[in-house]
């Protein structure tokens, strides 16, 4: 705008000093100036809008600027109040979330410590039932040697068994797997598992006797439970059948070696019984010859005396008849021994009941109760104190009896719970009161039996008297 002035000024000058130069070249610049007067002036009313609208734009922009301002300011005070809201707002926020974290984390621990004892109480009651699984299954497999089977028919039981075993490795129920290897892993960690408790068991179960199956049965369980926590870690564990099948095969290998001892013993007290009879037998024959001999002897004297007596005078007469009724009775005797003996022979069951002690070989209260069909009762005595015992039995009673096995069978019966080998039922040891045994005879047999209570044990009794001697 300043500039058009300007040159409207100078355009003014020179047209006055055109004016003056040449008056008609003034009235054509004149009429030139007023046309750009008008267009001036209309250029300077848009000027004019112009600066008004710039003075308009620079107000409105004032007070867009003060309304700016204004509502930043009320921004600013907008937002730090909602800022101070939002940051109380956060820290309260952030506060209960911390203590909400503390009680998760409290009772995160809360929940793992009772996830602990929980853990604790179901491996506590995993054990126990594996415990009371084992004393189950090993009540179940304890059974008492049944006397009518023979040790070839344990043995075929044995055979049996050992399939069943066989077949329960082959379905792969011996095993209890909970891993996650792979299968050729799971695979060789079964048959080591598997290596492992079949050579220790085969060698548990090879050594029983009848001495040591309770040990032997322990040492299988330990065997069962230690191979168990070895390969725990690999997930392995071995199955309980398994473990029953085992104690069923030292249950029977103990029966098949216990009857083996049975059966040797029976044949041993077959034969001792076949010994026995024949020594009867050849007591009897003696016996029989004896009187036979002597029978045959009283005869003849009597036969010779009265022969003698015919020729005899009155008063020789008097003494061969003495003689002779003296022989007769003496023949009556050997008569009446010989009807006994033939009688004993004929009677099979006839024969001595005995109760013998040995205090110095087995202590006090420990009483034989045995029975012999010889014709002296006491050689039989005497063979049982022989060299297998340090002294001699004494008798406490020697009965006679037409049922001799029937009256040793009650007594055996009745005492069949005080018997000190409780295998072999052929020993005929019983740890029991004299006093007991006496009741028993005088209640079954005769109740005029006379019973010796004192034992003498007299070498028993020296040898105890000379070692004190020696000690002093």
């Amino acid at each position: 705008m300043k500039k058009i002035f300007i040159t409207w000024c100078i355009s003014l000058f020179l047209l006055t000093l055109l004016s003056l130069l040449w008056p008609p070249l003034a009235i054509i610049a004149l009429i030139i100036l007023l046309v750009k007067l008008k267009s001036f002036t209309a250029l300077f009313e848009k000027y004019e809008a112009i600066s008004n609208a710039d003075e308009y734009v620079i107000q409105k922009k004032n007070e867009a600027e003060v309304n700016y301002f204004q509502r930043t300011n009320d921004a600013d005070i907008y937002y730090a109040t909602k800022k101070e809201s939002a940051d109380n707002y956060y820290e309260a926020t952030t506060q209960k979330a911390y203590a909400a974290l503390g009680d998760i984390d409290a009772n995160k621990e809360k929940a793992k410590q009772e996830i602990e004892k929980l853990e604790i109480q179901k491996n506590n009651i995993i054990s126990e039932i594996d415990e009371l699984t084992k004393e189950s299954i090993v009540i179940a497999t304890n059974f008492i040697v049944d006397d009518e089977i023979t040790s070839e028919e344990y043995k075929n039981k044995l055979a049996v068994l050992n399939s069943k075993m066989a077949e329960l490795i082959k379905n792969e129920e011996a095993l209890l797997v909970n891993s996650n290897e792979n299968k050729k892993v799971i695979r060789d960690n079964s048959k080591q598992i598997l290596r492992c408790f079949e050579s220790e068991s085969t060698g548990i179960i090879k050594a029983v006797t009848t001495k040591n199956i309770d040990a032997q049965r322990n040492k299988l369980n330990k065997c069962f439970d230690n191979i168990n926590k070895i390969f725990e870690v690999d997930g392995m564990k071995l199955n309980f059948p398994f473990l029953e099948y085992k104690l069923e095969e030292l249950n029977l290998t103990y029966a098949f070696q216990l009857k083996k001892e049975q059966e040797k013993e029976e044949q041993k007290a077959i034969r001792e019984q076949i010994l026995e009879e024949e020594k009867v037998r050849r007591e009897i024959d003696r016996e029989k010859a004896k009187i036979e001999k002597e029978e045959t002897q009283f005869k003849n004297e009597i036969t010779k005396l009265m022969g003698y007596l015919q020729k005899s005078t009155d008063v020789e007469k008097q003494l061969y008849l003495d003689k002779i009724k003296e022989l007769e009775e003496k023949l009556k005797l050997v008569e009446k021994d010989k009807e006994n003996v033939l009688e004993r022979e004929q009677n099979t069951r006839a024969g001595y009941v005995y109760i013998i002690s040995n205090i110095g070989s087995f202590g006090e209260d420990i009483y034989k109760i045995g029975m012999t069909r010889r014709l002296e009762p006491m050689d039989r005595v005497k063979e049982l104190g022989d060299a297998s015992v340090p002294f001699e039995f004494d008798v406490h009673a020697m009965i006679f009896s037409e049922d001799a096995p029937a009256l040793e069978n009650t007594l055996h019966a009745t005492f069949r719970n005080n018997q000190v080998n409780k295998v072999n039922a052929r020993k005929e040891f019983f740890e029991v009161s004299l006093a007991e045994i006496e009741k028993v005879v005088k209640q079954n047999h005769n109740a005029t039996v006379e019973f010796t209570h004192i034992a003498k044990a007299e070498q028993y009794r020296e040898s105890l008297r000379l070692s004190q001697v020696s000690g002093l």
